[in-house]
């Protein structure tokens, strides 16, 4: 308890010697040894008083005549001061014989002993319950209504009003009239009561007078005969009974100095004893640490020792044995005041303890110093602890309490969730203290000037508990510092466990905040949240790149029609679930402004860091696809599983199923994929993300579009490799099939083989891709035959010499190609079928004027109608 007592009530205001007052007020006293003096109107009435609690004090009134201040005197707050007074009179005289609460001429004692007495009771003039007047009326306002007044009968300024609101405030206004009509009753009885009396004794009366008049005559009678007064008899006899008197008050007043003088060898013997007793007794208290009791008699005995009867050598004597064990108490106090963990209600009550012994030093400032160290250092060692062990050992140096739910975690999570509980834990008593003391709370004088010191000590705590958490959980060189390195560095596991980590470390920022700290400390906290969550965000970031990396591993080949996007894998809508999701988490964990969080989507270069990391993300998926096209994941397992066949889908949504097993089949699915998420999904993600509130992520879409653009390039290019090199491969082979020789060759009767091979080898790739995205016929096929003509613009630049039924052959042939393809013909295959034309010898003349040619082309047109109608259906779908 800190402040000097302040007394602001009292019950009642005034009252005869022996008047018992309830005192109330604030700081009035930790205990009865705490009460160490009470005033009232000028008279010291401790030994009377009672401590109740901090905030009420009995006492009896002594010989207060006057009007003055309650003023209490404690240990802990020195003097106090009031706010009211009491005013004391005396009721009548007392007299030696005369029964009384007190002697009037007694001293007291020392100690504070409480005297109990019984309460002056004064009679209700009005006879009536006082039944629900339990709640006093308020003194304060009756004081206010009647300055001047009084509500004690016997009160020169009694005031009625006063008397009937302090005892009958509750009481009805039938009663009030009953009492009034007791009252006048009552006053009529004494006033017809002299009247009465000489009435009824009136010949007594006569009696007395005529005995008067007798006396009168005899003494006239006397005097005639002696001529002298008999006065001096009755002089005689009345010096008699005075010395009778005086006898009788003699025993009295001896009796009374034989009881002083017993009291004041008592007292005399019991303060000497406790004097002479005084130094072992304090060493056991010190020894059962009964700090309270220790000083308690230390203070009693300075005081004794103060006193002129204790100017003696042996009392001296005495003194410095005491003196002594009130160094080795405040020694004792100082050891205990520093130790560790420091126990902030412990140490408040050891500061009043070494300023009640007048300690030379500022015990609060040792306080003060010793949290800085214990913090500090055990922040310390904590990291070294944790930095320099394996995590296997480190889950064995936990607490048990905590050892069950932690057995798995790294030893960086459990450093700092150590971390954090001890800076919770101890760093709030280390703020309130320091609070404390230089707001003058604490029972001691606060040093100003140390103020910039202590905000010093404040700082570098709290950027001594940012340093620890950065070395533990962000990369090298972040903490700025070469004191404090994690020696094994974090692996790629601990990414997941920095949200729990975070978690904590918001928590001890709540807490920080609670204690309202200045804005510099907050931001040091500020700076480290977000540090953490920026490394968090390009580790989650990482981890979704990861994630959609491995999104071929899902890959199953099962597919549904998308419109005139063909047939299309789960993969893209796997694709888009996992960015969602994620983008949500990384909303909710780290985006989100949390209790005074700078938010990180305010700074330009967290922007750029996330637009970065989602782009790559995003382009993630390309990757994923790429690693189904190079390492044909899935396909071959499928085959495997479906013994050699496969299902492909219809047109109408149906399967088709029994097709020949080909790699060529998920190449075509995964250009449709591309294709599916270049056009749907990406959109959709990128207003997802807006929807979540995410900056402009259009670079990092079309980042994932560019990336995704040369996977559908790089797949188209490996399928027509796939489809056209079985095509061409067999022309050449076809072509000189028997030996076949163009200059020596008969009269055409159709068309060659090869040519009828080529174009089932092109309808089968038309089917293939029909199949599954009718959309990327042409575009296939146009390669396809691209790839054709070149052959065969090849193979006939190589023919040295034609004969005419050669010529008409060739003619033949590349006629034949040429309407069976002529409506996937574009570009540079229009060119090689010219240049083929042109290598072989009148073959333009011939398709002009040569009946015999475009007969057996009719011919060859009724014989291949179903080919014919393929090439020609698939390229009018695709119109």
């Amino acid at each position: 308890m800190s402040g000097a007592p302040l007394v602001t009530g009292m019950s009642p205001k005034e009252g005869p010697p022996g008047t018992k007052v309830t005192i109330r007020g604030e700081r009035l006293g930790k205990s009865q040894s705490d009460l160490i003096g009470l005033d009232i109107c000028g008279v010291n009435c401790l030994l009377t008083s009672e401590w109740v609690s901090p905030n009420k004090i009995l006492a009896r009134t002594l010989l207060c005549k006057t009007k003055g201040d309650i003023v209490v005197i404690t240990r802990s707050g020195g003097v106090g001061a009031s706010t009211v007074q009491f005013r004391g009179y005396l009721e009548a005289s007392v007299g030696p014989t005369k029964e009384s609460p007190v002697w009037v001429d007694e001293t007291v004692s020392v100690g504070p002993r409480p005297l109990s007495m019984t309460a002056y009771q004064q009679e209700d003039p009005l006879q009536i319950s006082v039944e629900g007047n339990d709640k006093k009326f308020p003194v304060e306002e009756l004081l206010e209504l009647f300055p001047e007044g009084s509500g004690n009968l016997r009160s020169e300024n009694f005031v009625p009003a006063w008397f009937l609101l302090e005892n009958h405030h509750a009481t009805s206004f039938d009663d009030l009239k009953l009492g009034l009509n007791f009252l006048g009753r009552k006053v009529g009885s004494q006033t017809e009561g002299k009247l009465s009396f000489l009435k009824e004794n009136i010949s007594s009366v006569i009696d007395q007078l005529d005995a008067l008049i007798a006396l009168k005559e005899k003494c006239d009678k006397y005097r005639t005969k002696h001529g002298s007064s008999f006065v001096a008899q009755i002089d005689d006899a009345i010096g008699v009974s005075e010395r009778e008197a005086g006898k009788l008050f003699q025993g009295v007043l001896a009796k009374k100095d034989r009881a002083d003088m017993t009291r004041n060898a008592l007292n005399g013997y019991q303060r000497f004893k406790f004097l002479f007793s005084l130094p072992g007794t304090m060493e056991k208290s010190i020894q059962k640490e009964e700090f309270d009791q220790a000083i308690n008699d230390y203070s009693r005995a300075k005081a004794l020792f103060e006193q002129p009867e204790t100017d003696k050598p042996i009392f001296r004597k005495f003194q410095k044995e005491v003196e002594t064990r009130a160094y080795k108490l405040r020694e004792t106090l100082r050891n205990k005041l520093v130790e560790k963990p420091p126990k902030i209600e412990e140490q408040r009550a050891i500061l009043d303890y070494l300023m009640t012994l007048q300690c030379d030093y500022d015990p609060a400032w040792v306080c003060l110093a010793c949290h800085f160290e214990f913090l500090t250092n055990s922040m310390k060692n904590c990291f070294q602890q944790f930095s320099s062990m394996d995590s296997q050992n480190a889950n064995t140096a936990k607490t048990p309490s905590k050892q069950d739910h932690q057995n798995a975690l790294p030893n960086q999570v459990v450093f700092v969730e150590n971390l954090c509980e001890l800076f919770s834990t101890y760093f709030p008593d280390f703020w309130h203290l320091s609070q404390d003391y230089f707001g003058g709370k604490l029972p001691v004088k606060p040093n100003l000037s140390k103020q910039a010191e202590m905000k010093k000590m404040m700082i570098s705590t709290v950027q001594l508990f940012g340093t620890l958490v950065t070395s533990c959980l962000l990369p090298s060189g972040s903490a700025n510092t070469d004191e404090f390195e994690w020696q094994e560095k974090a692996s790629e596991s601990m990414s997941e466990w920095l949200q729990h980590c975070l978690g904590f470390i918001k928590d001890t920022y709540t807490d920080f905040l609670s204690l309202d700290p200045p804005k510099e400390m907050i931001e040091i906290l500020r700076n480290l949240l977000f540090q953490i969550r920026c490394y968090s965000l390009e580790i989650m970031l990482h981890q979704l790149s990861t994630e959609v990396a491995d999104l071929y591993k899902q890959e199953t080949w099962s597919s549904e029609p998308m419109g005139d996007h063909g047939f299309v894998t789960p993969l893209p809508a796997k694709f888009e679930t996992v960015i969602i999701n994620a983008s949500k988490v990384i909303k909710e964990t780290l985006l989100q402004k949390y209790n005074e969080e700078r938010p990180l989507l305010n700074n330009e270069e967290v922007k750029n860091r996330m637009r970065e990391g989602m782009g790559n993300a995003l382009s993630a998926f390309a990757d994923s696809l790429e690693l189904l096209i190079s390492q044909n994941r899935g396909v071959s397992q499928f085959h495997s599983s479906q013994k050699s066949s496969m299902t492909l889908p219809l047109k109408d949504g149906g399967l088709r199923s029994g097709l020949p097993t080909s790699q060529t089949a998920s190449l075509l699915l995964i250009l449709n994929n591309c294709s599916y998420t270049k056009v749907v999904i990406l959109p959709q993600i990128y207003k997802a993300l807006v929807k979540l509130g995410y900056p402009d992520m259009s670079e990092a879409v079309e980042k994932a579009r560019i990336a995704i653009n040369g996977v559908e390039n790089l797949t188209f290019a490996k399928y027509t490799e796939m489809k056209y090199e079985p095509v061409v491969g067999q022309i050449e082979q076809s072509m000189n099939a028997g030996r076949f020789d163009w200059e020596k060759c008969g009269e055409p009767v159709g068309v060659r083989p090869y040519i009828t091979k080529t174009i089932l080898g092109m309808i089968e790739v038309i089917a293939e891709v029909t199949a599954v995205s009718e959309k990327l016929v042409t575009t296939v096929m146009t390669q396809v035959i691209e790839s054709v003509c070149e052959e065969l613009t090849r193979l006939f630049s190589c023919i040295a010499k034609f004969s005419e039924n050669g010529a008409m052959q060739a003619t033949l042939d590349m006629a034949a190609f040429q309407d069976a393809v002529s409506g996937f013909l574009v570009g540079n295959s229009i060119n090689l079928v010219n240049e083929t034309f042109s290598l072989i010898p009148r073959s333009k003349e011939m398709l002009r004027s040569s009946r015999r040619i475009q007969h057996l082309l009719d011919e060859h047109r009724s014989k291949t109608k179903m080919q014919y109608q393929c090439l020609i259906s698939s390229n009018t779908t695709k119109l």
